[in-house]
This record gives structure tokens, C-alpha cells and sequence, in this order.
């Protein structure tokens, strides 16, 4: 997972470069910083699970989103502080600390939602997010598995296996290769694969303008 995280890591090295380069900092130039990171994870790899499954991405959604005032904001984004229900601040403040759960501790911590750990996988009403999100300079950001394609590592074809495009099948996807089955430790390796092709970046499906979606040309899809 090493390799994937170093991808994932590159869009915090072009973000710091952009802002202190460019004359503005916007929905385009946050889109220019993951195009590289996009490129890698659509045309260069795949995961390989337990040596038996592998999940390939064929489009992937930014959602980017800074804490601080005045900061870019993505609205359509789970997990921000902005989304955080007053109704678990109002609750936990009726509890003493020992009392609370994880959950509730981590927020009176944070002052909010915590930080994720970069390479971190969300799951929420939409399907499954990648996160890499920065405590230190207060933005979060991840990226929707948009179309994806689960199949046996011998059934694994670039040219004949479609794309399914509905996100949230991933759920069951994870389930049959055993990712979210209780007393099972799965191996997840990132296979460095040249699959080549070329990213397309157009405006988010279904959400807004900003130019963040970006996705495989002539992507075979499940119609």
C-alpha cells in the first residue's frame, strides 16, 4: 500500500506548490493538483485482495473541502465539520467524557470531526471514499469510487470486463471478497499495471460544476 500512498500524498505537494505559485486558488486549480494523482490510480494499477480479487477503478470523484474561514468549500461533502448535526454536540455535552463512545470522544477531541488517516476508506450513503485528508492545514479530501470493477484475479480482463457505474454496489463487491466480514484480516496490495488510456476531467456527475470528476476515455460501462 506504500506505492498508493506516495499517490495520494502528491496531491498535498501540488497543492502546496499551486498556492504558492499561482495567482488564484480555485475549484480549477484544486482540479489541475489531483489530475497527476488521477492519471496514476486510473491508468497505472489496480488492488489486488487476498491474491484472489481485484478492484479497478474506472472513474473517481474529488471532493475537496477546508475548515479554516475563508477556505475553499465543497458543500456536497460528508465528512466536514460543516455536516457535523448539532444534535451530537448537544448530546454529548450531557455526559461525562467516560461515559461516551469513541465516536463522541473523537469529536469533543477535534472540535469537530477528526482527521482521517491518508489511505483511509469512508463509507457513507453514496458508496465508498478514499480519503487524504490534512489536519495540519485543515482540509479534507477524498475521492468517490464513481465506477469501479470487482472480479476474480483469473477472471481480470482490461478489454472484456465492463465497469459497473453504480457506486454504492461496492458495498456488496467489498462484502464478497470478504472486506467487511467479521474475523477475516484481508490482504490489500497496489499492483502497478500500465493499463493505459487516458483521463478525461469534466464536471461531477449529477452534483455541480466544479470540474472534478475524472475518468477513463471510451469507458466500457454497464449500460
Amino acid at each position: 500500500m506504500e506505492n498508493f500512498i506516495k499517490i495520494l500524498k502528491e496531491f498535498d505537494n501540488n497543492r502546496k506548490e499551486s498556492i504558492n505559485t499561482e495567482t488564484v486558488w480555485d475549484e480549477v486549480a484544486v482540479g489541475k493538483c489531483f489530475l497527476p494523482c488521477a492519471e496514476e490510480i486510473l491508468c497505472n494499477g489496480y488492488f489486488l485482495i487476498d491474491n484472489e480479487f481485484i478492484l479497478d477503478f474506472g472513474s473517481i470523484e474529488l471532493y475537496y473541502h477546508e475548515e479554516y474561514d475563508g477556505g475553499l468549500k465543497d458543500h456536497k461533502m460528508y465528512h466536514t465539520n460543516e455536516k457535523l448535526p448539532k444534535s451530537y454536540l448537544n448530546k454529548i455535552k450531557k455526559y461525562p467524557y467516560g461515559q461516551l463512545t469513541l465516536f463522541y470522544r473523537s469529536i469533543i477531541e477535534n472540535n469537530g470531526y477528526p482527521y482521517f488517516k491518508i489511505g483511509s476508506v469512508n463509507l457513507h450513503q453514496s458508496g465508498v471514499d478514499v480519503t487524504f485528508e490534512n489536519k495540519e492545514k485543515q482540509y479534507r479530501a477524498s475521492f468517490l469510487i464513481r465506477s469501479y470493477r470487482m472480479t476474480k484475479k483469473e477472471d481480470f480482463n482490461n478489454d472484456n470486463v465492463l465497469y459497473d457505474p453504480c457506486s454504492s454496489h461496492l458495498y456488496d463487491d467489498m462484502n464478497n471478497a470478504g472486506l467487511l466480514s467479521l474475523g477475516k484480516r484481508s490482504t490489500i496490495e497496489w499492483i502497478k499495471y500500465p493499463k493505459g488510456g487516458k483521463v478525461i476531467q469534466c464536471p461531477r456527475r449529477n452534483l455541480d460544476e466544479k470540474p472534478w470528476q475524472f475518468m477513463l476515455e471510451n469507458l466500457k460501462e454497464i449500460k
